[in-house]
């Protein structure tokens, strides 16, 4: 109890000084803890985001551009897809489901994507959250995030910057929300394909004819392509088929050219960007630790200098009959409740930088983030209270073992 009594005085006496040190090494601890969280986030979310999209067909080029593009609705350069695709799809028996998308305008912040029916409804698997699928070429199916209700008319406008662009003559009547799916998508407007290229037609556009009846017609050079293809397989056997089919394949486009084909599993693609990410962490995770380190050697080097300063005192309660024991657990513990407050602060305050990382993420991606501590934080917490119990031992001891004169 004596020991207690005498930590809690010396705690007032020291008070600014043993703040500032908890302070310090909350915040190392605090940095190092974001950082494992937030990329642990990133990564699942992303990966959440994807679930829907298993095969992504288009032109030939970078598959990072393609998998961003559409899965994560960012401006990357895309080439266009032949239409004629869409029937070599449609005609394989391991398809479960495709849909052409094509981006490039914008609804205020929201974007403008043309697509089928069959996306909006995931092959029919999927209901709105509320009202219907589009039936004409004025409708649309809105995100729920978009900002946009059932029975509200909007106006796209050019190009992929909001409030830049002239806007389009043509406006689109929203008549159904998709559900929330915690990804970019729950901030677009989707409109029927046809609407997209007839809004983008210089002598006011194709005919009425939706693109199935094209499709049927096999019309391809009214068409004039896809920014990508989101195709469902039956099996996972399938899809590999379906990769190794189209990866090796090409199609004409509506100027009879040819265009080469890719097909791309949007698991593999964020996997190569998740060694990329890995490598960077790297760099920060070292300076993490660095600055953690650093903290618990600062509150080490305060201990020695404490110590120095309160040796009087010390000396005075050996004189008194104080044993050796007694100054040594005074000094540890006094080091060690520096050490405990900053890895209890660090670790509150590491989820709070993770939630903040969260919002500003989500507010630019679209993407839904929710950060957690894993048992790596808390591995890293518990090692930097060992290391701190270690580390107090080296100014115990010396203080301890001053001599009396």
């Amino acid at each position: 109890m004596r020991v207690l009594l005498f930590l809690k005085n010396e705690c007032r006496q020291s008070f600014k000084i043993l703040c500032s040190l908890a302070f310090i090494l909350a915040l190392a601890l605090a940095i190092a803890t974001a950082i494992g969280q937030t990329e642990r986030m990133i990564k699942s979310s992303s990966a959440k985001a994807a679930e829907q999209f298993d095969i992504l067909v288009g032109a030939k080029g970078s598959r990072t551009s393609l998998l961003l593009s559409t899965v994560y609705l960012r401006d990357e350069m895309v080439s266009l897809t032949p239409a004629s695709v869409l029937t070599l799809l449609n005609g394989y028996k391991g398809v479960k489901w495709s849909a052409p998308l094509a981006f490039g305008d914008r609804v205020d912040d929201s974007p403008l994507v043309g697509t089928t029916r069959s996306f909006i409804t995931l092959g029919e698997s999927r209901q709105l959250k509320q009202g219907r699928v589009f039936a004409t070429r004025h409708e649309a199916v809105a995100g729920v995030h978009s900002g946009l209700e059932i029975g509200q008319t909007v106006f796209p406008h050019h190009g992929r910057i909001a409030g830049v662009g002239h806007k389009h003559d043509s406006g689109f009547k929203v008549v159904g929300l998709l559900p929330e799916t915690g990804t970019p998508w729950d901030r677009a407007v989707l409109v029927p394909i046809e609407a997209i290229w007839a809004m983008h037609e210089k002598d006011g556009g194709l005919q009425e004819p939706k693109l199935e009846s094209w499709l049927t017609q096999g019309q391809f050079e009214k068409l004039p392509g896809f920014s990508a293809i989101a195709v469902k397989p039956v099996s996972i056997s399938d899809a590999y088929k379906i990769r190794q089919l189209l990866s090796s394949a090409s199609a004409q486009d509506a100027r009879g050219q040819s265009v080469n084909l890719m097909a791309i599993f949007t698991g593999e693609v964020l996997v190569e960007l998740y060694a990329t990410l890995d490598s960077a962490m790297v760099a920060f995770e070292w300076f993490a630790a660095s600055s953690v380190m650093i903290s618990l050697l600062a509150v080490l080097i305060t201990g020695f200098i404490l110590g120095e300063l309160r040796k009087p005192q010390f000396l005075q309660l050996r004189t008194m009959g104080a044993p050796r024991s007694y100054v040594m657990q005074v000094v540890w513990l006094l080091i060690m409740s520096v050490v405990a407050s900053g890895v209890i602060i660090g670790m509150v305050g590491g989820y709070g930088l993770a939630q903040i990382a969260a919002i500003v993420i989500g507010q630019d991606t679209g993407i839904a983030m929710t950060p957690s501590v894993g048992l790596d934080e808390v591995k890293v917490g518990m090692l930097t209270l060992g290391l701190g119990a270690v580390f107090a031992l080296f100014p115990a001891i010396k203080i301890g073992r001053s001599q009396l004169r």
